[in-house]
């Protein structure tokens, strides 16, 4: 088997950890793009120093030092230094033509790596049916089975596990926006973090996945595919001579049970999609749910019980970080209500209870006792009938459910096609929460309207949030 630095240099990956990896970086893409034009990953070195040049009469590093000796403020010159630097860690090298011109050509070792620093940065997003309708447009054209490893299996193993490892990044993208969901977060941080991942995860990768780009629609049809070609010997005996003649494998058998592994490998994940979705739908879940949450208990107004009870917190972790609380205990500060007549509203004491992550069966207690029987002078009139049956009207009313929001959408759009936030009214927390969870059920297909996002932001209240028009579906 091969190892990864038996083919790299011994000091590949040194231009990426020094003090300029930013520059190091920076100038590997603007090589790379230099080349897209041109025939071969080979370009006139002159056109690479004056692209570098370029670069480095933009950046602000006025002295960059190479390999602790060279010392560099002219920007020419820098790049020179760039260049013969990267040539020397194994990154590109020269080749001269018959005209005597020297081209700056790159290591083919290093295309591979440049290609998914490009995929880093741009983030793209997999399109999850794209992959699975070129497997299946595979499996079902009959002119491809006279070579059927070379044609059909090879290429349906490798989207396969090209959609496993998007579907993968997708559940850890949403696994890295719940990690930076912490309770030191501020309401304006929540609802700018929330507003992040509803635009690149919630209505960008998830909501597509779910939707028009349903990963489940040819899954029957391929795997009933696979196991026809499993059980066709004639198509088997191509196969394994394919895989033979392709894998340069000599021994038969190793090549059939290889072959037979990997179809049996595309059938199972195809099988396991169930799972990764089911932990992708969990955590997003989650996600949401901790947002709104986190989102409501900051806009949370002084009236309520949350309200209060985080004002209360707030004045006692100020008491308690004051440098001289040890004395106040003791002081004069105690006899005018200070902290130690705080100390009286609480009493600490130890609590055992069973963690749900205990193997131990956590006891059910079952107790039987009189009931009591009900007075017959317990009655409501009429009256406070009809009361409590507005009042309980009025709180779902007041709720913030799907079915309230869409009404309240439908009352905005009342004569007309769309409106942007900017134009919804916000006098109250109470309002801006609304707002959130307009934009949370839009994804929602039973509601009568749709979200078009856009990068200018809006201010409401004392907080800033990215603008959004409402259409009417």
């Amino acid at each position: 088997m091969k190892n990864l630095f038996g083919i790299l240099p011994e000091d590949f990956f040194k231009p990426l950890t020094s003090k300029y990896r930013r520059q190091y970086a920076d100038c590997i893409l603007l090589i790379f793009n230099t080349f897209k034009p041109e025939i071969s990953y080979g370009v006139n070195r002159e056109t690479v120093v004056r692209t570098l040049e370029g670069y480095f009469d933009a950046d602000n590093e006025e002295e960059m030092t190479f390999d602790e000796q060279i010392y560099v403020r002219n920007a020419r010159d820098k790049a020179n230094a760039m260049i013969a630097s990267l040539k020397a860690c194994g990154w590109l090298e020269y080749e001269q033509e018959r005209n005597h011109q020297l081209n700056v050509v790159l290591f083919e070792y290093a295309i591979p790596i440049i290609e998914s620093m490009n995929k880093v940065i741009r983030e793209e997003e997999a399109e999850y049916q794209g992959i699975i309708s070129q497997i299946h447009a595979s499996l079902q054209n009959k002119d491809l089975y006279g070579k059927p490893y070379e044609l059909i299996i090879k290429g349906v193993m490798e989207n396969t596990e090209r959609l496993i490892s998007e579907l993968k990044k997708l559940n850890a993208s949403i696994k890295r926006h719940m990690d930076k969901q912490t309770a030191d977060m501020d309401a304006s941080e929540i609802l700018e973090h929330f507003f992040e991942y509803h635009k690149n995860i919630g209505s960008k990768a998830y909501l597509r996945m779910k939707t028009s780009e349903n990963i489940s629609y040819f899954r029957s049809a391929i795997i009933e595919k696979i196991e026809e070609l499993m059980e066709s010997t004639e198509l088997m005996e191509r196969a394994v001579k394919g895989y033979m003649e392709v894998e340069q494998e000599t021994d038969r058998d190793q090549a059939y049970d290889k072959l037979v592994e990997i179809l049996l490998d595309v059938k199972s994940s195809f099988y396991r999609l169930d799972d990764i979705i089911e932990e992708i739908d969990r955590k997003h879940t989650t996600y949401m749910k901790n947002a709104v949450l986190r989102a409501r208990f900051k806009l949370a107004t002084g009236n309520n019980t949350e309200g209060k009870l985080l004002r209360i917190l707030d004045q006692l972790a100020d008491e308690l970080n004051l440098e001289d609380i040890g004395d106040d205990t003791q002081g004069e500060s105690s006899k005018d209500g200070g902290f130690s007549a705080v100390e009286e509203l609480f009493a600490v004491f130890t609590q055992g209870y069973l963690s749900p992550e205990s193997l131990r069966t956590i006891p059910v207690s079952k107790k039987d006792g009189n009931v009591d029987s009900l007075s017959e002078g317990i009655s409501i009139s009429e009256e406070q009938r009809v009361l409590y049956k507005e009042a309980l009207r009025q709180k779902n009313r007041m709720r913030f459910s799907r079915k309230n929001i869409n009404e309240y959408v439908l009352t905005l759009l009342e004569g007309r096609e769309r409106v942007s936030a900017e134009e919804i009214p916000i006098e109250t927390r109470r309002d801006l929460i609304r707002m959130i969870y307009v934009s949370i059920y839009a994804g929602n297909r039973a509601n009568n309207y749709e979200l078009i996002r856009s990068e200018k932001r809006i201010k409401k209240l004392e907080f800033e949030l990215p603008d959004f028009e409402i259409v009417r579906r």
